[in-house]
């Protein structure tokens, strides 16, 4: 430094110097950091540079339009008679309760009177104590002789009563006769007044006689008409005692399997009181419901609903075994909480290993009513169930049709459809008017190796 005073220049002390040297590398160690970062930025960049200079560049692919493999089926005009599926109810065409018509203690009960099992016509269930039932029984038939026997009493009399009558008639025309000449005589004074009187009286005796005879019979008649009519009383009676001694028996009226008993041995029963039921296992029915349309179409078909044949399936054990079965009779009103109308059918036979049983729930086939000329297609080929759409030329056409009825996993279809027609039915969601569509015989090999039916993938 300078000295004002002398004018002399005045160097830094090495005290000074140490100070001032730390301070100039605190001042360049930044800028030395700031260099080697945009050094390596600079290479960064250039190597990218490089790298993206030395790409190959890509050939842009020509765009080929999406083609879709598809199902079809070939349209055909014919008469088309769909399946209705329902549900029934077994249900027994011929039951029978069994009841005691007279009353007493039970003696005998067979030992196949058990609910389940089955019994011939004719076999005697059960038995009630008939001893009451043969007494009656030999008391009417008393009866019925001594009345009998009083008739042949009255023709007896009847008998005797008309000879005597003859031998009075007899007897009166004679005193007639007599009377007549004692008069012719009397009139010459050959016979006395008094004798003439004394012929009149035994005339007079001889009318009542024969009269007396004739009344005799004509209460003896009546005697016996009367006897008759006891006879017709106790001729009922009798058949009514022998009739009340056979109900003491209760037999089975036709073969068939035992539903429900509730008897014991010794116990007393009333008349009219039911002791078990019956059921003909050969004279099932199944009993369904038709809804009041499905009623509607069979009612007004050339085929009659009477005697229409049904398929009747019983799952059994995961097994579906069928039966045969014809309509045979409609329910006589609507049933309107199940809003339709009632319809049984008589079961047929079948050989299936299982036995069907009333109150087992069946699914049924019905035959709905014949579809003249119309066209029967899966359904996956009816869209909105408006319309269909037909391939033509490798393009969906779109054309109206008529749903008519389902036939299972078919609909029975009429409308702007032609014999011949090919008719899209695999379920496209891209399926609109002038889709390009091929089917899968057309494939080119190379087209095999993707799935047409999604949209390829654009990257590489």
């Amino acid at each position: 430094m300078l000295d004002k005073a002398d004018n002399r220049l005045d160097l830094p002390t090495d005290h000074q110097r140490a100070e001032y040297v730390p301070a100039r590398r605190g001042f360049l160690r930044p800028l030395l950091q700031f260099a080697l970062m945009a050094l390596v930025l600079a290479g960064a960049w250039v190597a990218m540079d490089r790298l993206a200079a030395s790409k190959k560049e890509r050939t842009p692919r020509a765009f080929t339009p999406l083609v879709y493999t598809v199902e079809t089926k070939t349209a055909k005009r014919a008469d088309n008679r769909p399946d209705i599926r329902l549900y029934g109810q077994v249900d027994t065409g011929r039951n029978v309760d069994l009841r005691t018509a007279v009353s007493g203690d039970v003696v005998e009960i067979h030992p196949d009177l058990v609910a389940g099992l089955r019994v011939a016509q004719g076999t005697v269930l059960l038995r009630i104590d008939p001893f009451a039932y043969e007494g009656a029984l030999v008391e009417a038939r008393a009866n019925l002789a001594s009345t009998r026997a009083a008739i042949a009493e009255i023709d007896a009399r009847l008998a005797s009563e008309r000879e005597q009558l003859e031998a009075a008639d007899a007897q009166l025309q004679l005193g007639r006769a007599d009377l007549d000449r004692a008069l012719s005589l009397a009139g010459s004074g050959a016979l006395t007044d008094k004798e003439v009187d004394a012929r009149r009286l035994i005339l007079s005796q001889r009318e009542q006689a024969s009269s007396q005879r004739r009344n005799n019979i004509l209460i003896a008649e009546a005697q016996r008409t009367q006897q008759e009519a006891n006879v017709e009383r106790l001729e009922w009676k009798v058949r009514e005692a022998e009739r009340k001694l056979q109900d003491t028996a209760i037999v089975a009226p036709f073969d068939g399997i035992i539903s429900e008993e509730s008897i014991e041995t010794g116990r007393s029963v009333n008349a009219n009181e039911v002791v078990a039921s019956i059921y003909d296992d050969t004279a099932l029915d199944v009993k369904f419901t038709l809804t009041n349309a499905q009623y509607g179409r069979m009612a007004t078909d050339a085929d009659p609903l009477i005697g229409r044949d049904v398929k009747l399936s019983w799952s059994v054990g995961g097994i579906d075994y069928i039966w045969p079965a014809t309509i045979d009779r409609i329910g006589a009103r609507v049933t309107a909480e199940r809003g339709g109308v009632e319809v049984y059918a008589r079961i047929g036979e079948a050989e299936n290993p299982v036995q069907l049983r009333p109150g087992a729930f069946v699914s049924l086939t019905v035959p709905d009513r014949t579809w003249s000329q119309t066209f029967r297609l899966p359904e996956t080929a009816l869209r909105d169930s408006d319309h269909v759409f037909l391939v033509v030329d490798g393009k969906l056409e779109r054309r109206d049709v008529r749903l008519i009825a389902w036939d299972g996993e078919n609909a029975i279809l009429d409308g702007d459809l032609n014999e011949g027609d090919t008719v899209l039915v695999t379920r496209l969601t891209e399926a609109s008017q002038g889709v390009s569509v091929r089917e899968p015989a057309s494939e080119t090999p190379s087209e095999k190796t993707r799935n047409p039916t999604t949209n390829p993938d654009d990257s590489e």
